[in-house]
């Protein structure tokens, strides 16, 4: 029971740490928080848009990029089909001559976007996911950030499109904690990833880097954290809206977190040597140790739920055959130090997501708050199961 104490102790210390952390940032850049930017030119961006078997949406990402506020002798949008098998093809080529299509065998989506940047003729990149609707300024809103010429990428807000059914009103509640939370780490330079519904990076840099790593299941989450080893900036555009599909069953969210998962677990792996090496990047200082630590403690944590619970269900046993009532509970709870740390971490949590929702001017109905807390804790267990994936070398793209 001591070892349980200890990760009690340090779960508690570690997530009041990062809520503080969140709250003070919030307490001193909340005027910051939509202040306008002016730009002084636009320069030249290729869009990419990485396809497969996405007949479904393809139509509708082109026609909102062909819409977007952006001069149009300085906007290249080009459509990567990746060896789909279905009509994503054939529905981009009907848009040919206002976009470029390209099409190439199977690889994944980091693949597909170095394929990409290999044809794009811009200054600056954009990838967009193929189901993802832009809001019309947002590439714009995103592109006044480059006038720092240490900025490499710039991510945007993200919300998810459709909203009918109660997961999907979970993951727009997440959402909308995430992009707070993101924007509010821009001044530490700790934006660890550049998400695909739209983000924007300087070519010249990404080619210096090395492009995406092509063996990532996150490409979007190892070249942010290649990106800032590099010591360059990530930014975020939070008047940037981009609207893209999320699971809209539990089994395909299942299947979505897994992939992040074991996408962070190889992303953890290739960066660690950073922890040994000269340099104080972001990665080094904040980054690595925060994930090493979370890792850990979301192991830890689910074997000691699940001890607990097998001590539990054998002690009832247990008692069964020598003929105690397991039916009378004596239901007893004295109030100690890691209750009243644990009900303080709770309210700031809370605190942090009411902040999130007011951020966003968004009510949502108490259905959705009422299940929100027991869908995070579905987090740690889609953990142990990337765990048992990736030890089995599970690591295909887990997602069509």
């Amino acid at each position: 029971m001591i070892a349980i104490d200890i990760l009690y102790s340090v779960t508690f210390v570690v997530v009041s740490y990062i809520t503080f952390l969140h709250l003070i940032l919030w307490t001193e850049n909340k005027e910051k928080l939509l202040k306008k930017i002016k730009i002084s030119k636009l320069p030249s961006i290729s869009v990419l848009v990485p396809a497969f078997n996405e007949e479904d949406s393809i139509k509708d990402t082109i026609k909102n990029l062909l819409g977007i506020n952006y001069p149009k002798k300085n906007l290249e949008i080009i459509v990567i089909d990746d060896g789909s098998t279905d009509r994503t093809y054939e529905i981009a080529k009907r848009y040919e001559g206002k976009i470029k299509i390209l099409k190439k065998k199977n690889g994944g989506k980091a693949s597909a976007l170095n394929f990409g940047i290999d044809n794009a003729k811009s200054e600056f990149v954009a990838v967009v996911d193929a189901d993802t609707l832009l809001e019309k300024n947002a590439l714009m809103n995103c592109m006044k950030y480059f006038e720092d010429e240490s900025i490499a990428a710039v991510t945007s807000h993200i919300l998810t499109k459709q909203k009918n059914k109660l997961i999907e009103r979970l993951q727009n509640v997440e959402l909308m904690i995430i992009a707070l939370t993101r924007k509010l780490k821009e001044g530490l330079n700790l934006i660890d990833v550049t998400p695909g519904p739209l983000s924007v990076y300087r070519k010249d840099i990404l080619m210096k880097v090395g492009k995406f790593d092509e063996n990532n299941l996150t490409e979007d989450v190892e070249i942010a954290w290649r990106i800032l080893r590099n010591n360059y900036k990530i930014k975020m555009a939070y008047d940037a809206m981009a609207y893209s599909n999320c699971p809209s069953s539990l089994g395909k969210w299942w299947m979505q977190r897994t992939r992040w998962d074991i996408g962070g677990i190889q992303t953890l792996l290739k960066h660690l040597d950073c922890l040994f090496k000269k340099g104080t990047s972001s990665v080094k200082t904040f980054i690595l140790p925060f994930s090493i630590t979370s890792y850990l403690l979301n192991t830890l944590g689910i074997v000691a739920f699940l001890y607990l619970l097998v001590s539990s269900f054998l002690y009832l046993i247990k008692s069964f055959f020598i003929g105690a009532d397991i039916f009378q509970f004596n239901i007893s709870y004295s109030i100690n130090v890691f209750s009243i740390y644990g009900a303080i971490t709770l309210l700031l949590s809370l605190l942090i997501m009411k902040i999130s929702l007011d951020s966003h001017k968004k009510k949502s109905d108490i259905v959705t708050l009422a299940m929100f807390l027991p869908y995070m804790l579905l987090l740690p267990f889609v953990y142990l199961y990337s765990i048992y994936k990736f030890a089995r070398h599970e690591r295909r793209w887990l997602t069509k």
